[in-house]
């Protein structure tokens, strides 16, 4: 029996402590610099929330219950800033665990050495992981400063460091299983990152509606937020049921659920840390039998069997296609027709437009039945309607910025510039052929729009603004501000895409524009809105994606604050400046698309020549 125990302990010690990545990976990373900027960058942020908190609510508060309110909101503060960050920072340092090793083509000498799956599969985890618990652990000291002030309890503390691991782990456990399963490359990288926040974003927005919020929660003292269904699910809603904000109902007020509901409603922050964990530890288990496969590709299978079997294989010598009519400008055909961009492939955009449309016609069908209250229709239409636009505005934005830069490391660069083809005809080509690609993408929010304005014309709700839920004049802001917003995302990526040499610093460059821009503009939108004078709102509100679909697909709720009315006549002339600004708005995009343009003309051959020089 000590035998057997203590081969039991090697096997651990080896999978998991001694393992030969884990160990690799931690020391090697824990000497580099770009690792030591993030933890410094990582503590200074929690440290600077914490002293500031500290300075501003404990000056001049003598009481002791003052005190320890005061330290309540501080910490409540803390607590989400460290989640925030690491949902931020848990998928950059996971996501690249195995696709960093097929990227720099060592992974199939990883797979030729007695490494079992297991411990291939645990040490690129672990080791990722390594980096997010150790800043979580650095955490905690300025946590325990708050408890010196009271009403701050070390069980909070445990929890809301619980849950921010409990999301790292899920996290690197997906990225894992994404990365095995399927041979991971830099985009799938990006369509992660994209995966993470819509799941944040769109949870987050759907427990706001009256459906899913149990009669059994209540509010706290004070507050008129009470928890969702959803809080199980989502970290920051768990977090908001440790931090009191939206206290759970006791298990004894939930008796006529079953044994599993009850529980997800009692107690959802325990529920999330199993759900996470237990998750992390499902995917781990089933990526174990991928890790091997793609080595074995070409090898006979009862599938390939059953594939010649049923002719469902080609010969070599057979035809892939029919002959395909190329468009005027080349390049504009590859980039729409063919995968030449990233995300621009055929699954993926028509994966994109058959989920979009399940989910209109599920909503249409929740709609009709009057399920919800016109208002959450309206704001759950907007959610949907923004969300699939933000969909196709961050595929768009990879696709452009991976458009040169995939050029240049596949060594294709030079054959493209060998051609008759001018500067100007390939950057035309390229944005127009991207623009394209994201056409049938575009078509799932305007479906959707183009659904609930059928129904209510069918069922006779449209000439009744009470039971209306969209107006009719989205039919023809949104095709504008759609072909504005992409394009210009376009525009960043391809610029970014020729300048940079590697696609992940594109992207990423890209992408910090993209944000910095439409939140800049939708920072003024947002500081300038006014219900005092909705005209002016209405104005400036197209101007960036979020504030435009709000203030098109829900005027009223977009202009107006919860509770408050407004006059049909002050309405219909607001959803007129609406329009209008929408034109208007997409005239200002077009032109820093046409300054943009022409740029890169200018530029292209200097930039490219220094590059291939």
């Amino acid at each position: 029996m000590s035998t057997v125990f203590k081969d039991l302990g090697l096997w651990f010690w080896r999978l998991a402590p001694a393992n030969p990545i884990l160990v690799r990976v931690v020391y090697a990373g824990g000497r580099r610099v770009r690792h030591l900027w993030i933890r410094i960058g990582y503590l200074s942020i929690l440290a600077a929330v914490v002293v500031i908190g500290v300075l501003v609510k404990q000056s001049g508060v003598t009481s002791l219950a003052d005190l320890a309110k005061n330290a309540t909101q501080v910490f409540q503060v803390v607590s989400v800033v460290q989640l925030a960050m690491v949902c931020i920072l848990a998928p950059i340092f996971t996501a690249s665990a195995i696709t960093q090793e097929k990227d720099s083509q060592t992974y199939n000498i990883l797979l030729s050495t007695p490494l079992t799956n297991g411990q291939i599969v645990l040490g690129s985890l672990l080791s990722r992981l390594f980096f997010v618990f150790m800043l979580l652990i650095a955490g905690i000291p300025l946590f325990c400063i708050m408890m010196v002030y009271g009403g701050v309890t070390g069980d909070e503390i445990a929890l809301s460091i619980a849950l921010a691991a409990g999301t790292a782990a899920i996290t690197g456990s997906l990225a894992i299983a994404i990365s095995v399963i399927k041979i991971g490359t830099g985009r799938t990288i990006f369509y992660f990152y994209l995966a993470i926040a819509l799941y944040l974003i769109v949870v987050y927005a759907m427990s706001t509606l009256s459906a899913f919020i149990p009669a059994e929660s209540q509010p706290a003292p004070g507050s008129d937020a009470r928890m969702s269904w959803l809080a199980a699910f989502h970290p920051f809603l768990s977090l908001s049921v440790v931090l009191g904000t939206t206290p759970a109902p006791p298990i004894g007020n939930v008796p006529d659920h079953g044994f599993i509901v009850r529980h997800l409603l009692a107690y959802p922050q325990y529920s999330y840390l199993v759900l996470t964990f237990g998750g992390s530890a499902l995917l781990v288990l089933a990526s174990l039998s991928f890790v091997r496969r793609g080595a074995r590709e070409g090898e006979v299978t009862i599938w390939s069997r059953i594939g010649d079997r049923l002719h469902l294989t080609r010969s070599a010598g057979a035809e892939a296609r029919a002959p395909r009519h190329v468009w005027h400008n080349p390049i504009a055909w590859r980039e729409s027709v063919t995968s030449a961009s990233a995300g621009g492939g055929f699954i993926l955009r028509y994966s994109v437009l058959g989920l979009g449309l399940t989910l209109a016609i599920i909503l249409l069908i929740v709609h009709g039945k009057g399920m919800m209250t016109i208002a959450d229709d309206r704001y759950l239409l907007f959610m949907v309607v923004f969300v699939e636009l933000a969909i196709t505005l961050f595929i768009s934005t990879a696709s452009a910025a991976t458009s040169m830069t995939r050029e240049k490391e596949a060594n294709t660069m030079e054959l493209l510039l060998a051609t008759p083809l001018t500067s100007g005809h390939i950057i035309s080509g390229k944005i127009r052929g991207l623009v394209s690609a994201a056409g049938p993408m575009l078509l799932v929010p305007y479906a959707t729009v183009f659904l609930f304005i059928f129904y209510d014309l069918v069922s006779g709700r449209m000439g009744d603004p009470t039971r209306r839920t969209v107006n009719w004049e989205a039919l023809l802001g949104l095709p504008v501000l759609f072909i504005a917003f992409t394009a210009f995302a376009c525009m960043i990526g391809l610029q970014s895409s020729i300048k940079s040499k590697r696609t992940m610093g594109a992207v990423f460059s890209s992408m910090a524009v993209v944000l910095l821009v439409f939140f800049i503009t939708g920072s003024c939108a947002t500081t300038i809105h006014s219900t005092d004078n909705p005209q002016l709102s209405a104005a400036i509100m197209p101007l960036t994606p979020y504030t435009a679909m709000y203030v098109v697909v829900d005027p009223l709720g977009a202009l107006t604050d919860p509770g408050s009315t407004v006059s049909a006549s002050d309405l219909r002339s607001c959803r007129i400046v609406a329009i209008v600004a929408c034109i208007c708005s997409a005239a200002i995009y077009g032109f820093i698309g046409v300054i943009l343009h022409r740029s890169m003309v200018r530029n292209f051959d200097m930039i490219i020549r220094k590059q291939t020089a």
